[in-house]
């Protein structure tokens, strides 16, 4: 019997031993006394909301092991834990054999583990962690309307930031150039010494030197996309500026780089957001520039098909040529004609909603206020031609809308129906999300695409100071 059990265990030494000797790197996991049951391993990309699912981990204090047996370029991985949403960093390369050791419910404190550099990337998180009180109390200001400049904000962090850089400093004298803890303090180092203004033009210019946006371990750390939205930091939002920052991100990186479509999707955002002024005309660029011209074959045919439908749709109204006009019932059923209504008004902002959006209960009363201030501050008068975007409402719902957000001032309120017509508006103005604001002056012509509230005043200023000089 002892015999037999003694070759059984020989039996399975020896079938693991090829396991290892081909894995390339092995992790195990020791858990006791903790609050969740099973672990998600992740490896992290491009910055904290991408991640590759790497498997499932059941927590055992005898230990649980994953060995992987594919080769990997390095950088920052994850444990995930979903019932306390806690999670625990740790750097894996090829040929590392990690242990991690959690004891007790605060899993970042009480984790223990076996390589040297872990060790120092566990410590560092302890740290970030007894530091994130700055978060929380900035959040709060935030929160209560206070404003920051790049400087303030900068100042606000400065013990934070101090002790951070110092930890890291302290580690990349004991650490290997190219590891992937190495390339990750020496980014985060780089951004924390940059503070970003938008007169600093020899910053700008020197910022994107700092870092090599083609190393491949950079790419699987959080820190990948924060150098590009500091690098934007440096450009006043405005398309014609941001442009430049998108082509300077762009010539630094090469389209074989894993990162290049996740930088692509960032832009998107970028001149989606409707405080960037001439947003519409940034993301037409985008579009042309690097999808429809581009050699580059990050996309795949349907996604690049969908990308030059919405290119030809934003290019159907160009700034500065006359809006198409509309005409459409009234909640009287009176047709109402968008260009005669803007003719009483110095300019007219277009409003598309749906009564039953979240969104368009804040942003159509922040307009509003808004609209009257700047009435009264350029003494200037401003129409609000408002179209009801959803065809199949119940009008009473349409009415307590207006009703209750007090849409009576210089208004026009209208209805979209249905009709084949009716979608070409839709598709004229791609109103196909709620709420959307357009600028157009006394003779219809259209100055302004998809405005804030803030874009909205940043172009009637510049409009009405060019118009002093």
């Amino acid at each position: 019997m002892k015999f037999n059990t003694i070759y059984r265990y020989c039996i399975v030494f020896f079938c693991i031993i090829p396991l290892f000797s081909k894995a390339q790197f092995v992790l195990k996991v020791k858990a006791n006394k903790v609050q969740d049951s099973i672990a998600y391993f992740r490896a992290s990309l491009f910055d904290d909301k991408n991640y590759i699912p790497k498997d499932t981990i059941k927590l055992m204090s005898t230990g649980t092991s994953i060995i992987n047996t594919k080769s990997i370029v390095g950088g920052i991985y994850f444990l995930y834990f979903p019932k306390t949403k806690q999670n625990i960093k740790f750097i894996l390369e090829d040929k590392d054999t990690v242990l991690l050791v959690i004891n007790g419910t605060d899993y970042v404190q009480s984790t223990t583990t076996n390589l040297l550099k872990n060790k120092r990337f566990l410590a560092y998180q302890q740290l970030e962690k007894s530091l994130s009180h700055y978060d929380t109390s900035f959040a709060q200001e935030i929160k209560l309307g206070k404003k920051f400049s790049q400087i303030q904000k900068a100042n606000y962090f400065k013990n934070k930031t101090d002790s951070l850089i110092a930890f890291r400093k302290l580690a990349l004298v004991r650490t290997k150039p190219n590891d992937a803890l190495s390339v990750y303090f020496n980014t985060l180092n780089a951004l924390d010494a940059s503070i970003p203004n938008k007169r600093d033009y020899n910053a700008r210019a020197s910022f994107l030197k700092k870092f090599d946006l083609n190393e491949p371990k950079l790419f699987f750390t959080p820190a990948m996309k924060q150098i590009v939205v500091e690098y934007l930091s440096f450009y006043p939002l405005q398309a014609d500026s941001l442009t430049k920052g998108l082509d300077d991100v762009f010539k630094s990186i090469l389209c074989t780089n894993k990162a290049y479509p996740f930088i692509f999707d960032y832009f998107t955002k970028v001149f989606k957001n409707r405080d960037v002024l001439n947003n519409t005309e940034g993301y037409a660029y985008l579009i042309n520039k690097y999808v429809k011209n581009n050699t580059c074959a990050f996309l795949d045919k349907r996604n690049k098909q969908l990308f030059l439908d919405e290119l030809t749709q934003i290019e159907a109204q160009k700034i500065n040529d006359t809006s198409l006009n509309l005409i459409l019932l009234d909640s009287s059923g009176i047709q109402k004609d968008l260009h005669q209504f803007a003719k009483q008004f110095n300019y007219t902002v277009l409003i598309f909603f749906d009564p039953n959006c979240s969104h368009c209960k804040v942003e159509l009363p922040k307009m509003d206020s808004v609209i009257k201030n700047l009435e009264k501050e350029l003494l200037i008068t401003i129409g609000k031609f408002t179209v009801c975007n959803e065809p199949n409402i119940d009008k009473n719902t349409w009415k307590s809308f207006l009703q209750e957000h007090n849409l009576n001032d210089r208004y026009e309120n209208v209805m979209i129906s249905s009709n084949n017509d009716n979608l070409s508006i839709r598709k004229a103005y791609d109103a196909f999300t709620n709420p959307l604001f357009y600028l157009i002056d006394k003779d219809g012509i259209l100055i302004g695409k998809k405005i804030s509230a803030n874009s909205l005043k940043r172009i009637l200023l510049k409009n009405f100071s060019n118009f002093k000089q």
